[in-house]
C-alpha cells in the first residue's frame, strides 16, 4: 500500500506514518511506478498496527485530521479579542479555547435557568402592578384609569 493510502487506512497523517516507520513499527518497501519508485507498506503490518492503535485510542474519542469531518460539525471564526478571552478563561478551567467555547455553547443551549429567572421577574412585576393598582384605587382614591396609566408607565414599562 502506498504512503497516502496507508496513512488514510490508519487514520493518521503522513508525518505520523513516517514516525511509525522511523520507530520500527512499520517497514518501508519500494515499488516501481511508471516514472520513479515509491514507498509502500505491507498490508499485514498495517492491519496489525491499526489494531494496536484502536486498542490505544477508541475511535470515537478523537477524530483524526485525515478522516472525513462529521456532517453535523459547526465551525465559525471569532475576532482575535474573543479568541484571546476564550484562551484566558479556558486556561483557568484547564481547557483549550475550543473546548471552553464548546462547553459555553452547550451550557447555554441546555441551561433553562435564565428563562426561569425571566419568567419569575415577569410574574413579580405583574404582582407588583396588581398591588399598586389596588393600593392607588382603594387607599388613595385615584381613579381606575389614572391608576392603570401610572402602573403601565412605572412598573410594567420595559417588562413586556
Amino acid at each position: 500500500m502506498e504512503k497516502q493510502q496507508a496513512a488514510e487506512f490508519l487514520g493518521v497523517s503522513i508525518r505520523t506514518l513516517e514516525r511509525f516507520a522511523a520507530k520500527g513499527r512499520l517497514t518501508k518497501g519500494r515499488a516501481r511506478k511508471k516514472t520513479r519508485p515509491v514507498v509502500v507498506f505491507d498490508q499485514a503490518q498495517l492491519e496489525g498496527l491499526k489494531a494496536e492503535l484502536e486498542a490505544e485510542r477508541p475511535a470515537d474519542v478523537m477524530r483524526r485530521h485525515s478522516q472525513e469531518k462529521p456532517k453535523d460539525a459547526i465551525g465559525f471564526r471569532l475576532d482575535p479579542f474573543y479568541v484571546h478571552k476564550l484562551t484566558e478563561e479556558g486556561a483557568k478551567q484547564g481547557m483549550s479555547a475550543a473546548e471552553y467555547a464548546r462547553r459555553l455553547v452547550i451550557q447555554a443551549l441546555e441551561d433553562t435557568r435564565i428563562d426561569q429567572f425571566r419568567d419569575e421577574v415577569h410574574a413579580l412585576r405583574e404582582g407588583l402592578a396588581d398591588t399598586f393598582f389596588a393600593f392607588l384605587t382603594m387607599q388613595c382614591g385615584v381613579t381606575e384609569d389614572k391608576a392603570l396609566q401610572f402602573v403601565k408607565d412605572t412598573i410594567l414599562k420595559g417588562g413586556k
